[in-house]
């Protein structure tokens, strides 16, 4: 496939992990940080997949879904807790 597409999807879904993981995970609702975590993650998947060449639809399923639960799943346990805490809430 298109090696600019890829690297254009790689550049796009981690800049939206960092921005997630930065800035928006304790500014949006939960879900909304789950959601957009997933996404990126999705993102970044498909990239690294479509600058490949060769690639099976095995590995296309199994490379998104993993991207899909683990991504989000990082960022929760490297940075805290998604959503607003109750802290920020009251103040």
């Amino acid at each position: 496939m298109s090696a600019g597409l890829g690297v254009a999807l790689i550049v796009a879904g981690s800049m939206l992990v960092l921005a997630v993981a930065f800035v928006l995970r304790v500014r949006l609702p939960g879900r909304a940080v789950f959601a957009l975590a997933a996404a990126a993650s999705l993102a970044l998947g498909a990239g690294a997949l479509v600058v490949q060449s060769h690639v099976s639809a095995a590995e296309w399923i199994l490379t998104l879904v993993a991207m899909f639960l683990l991504g989000p799943a990082h960022i929760r346990v490297v940075m805290g807790p998604f959503g607003r805490s109750h802290r920020s809430a009251a103040a």
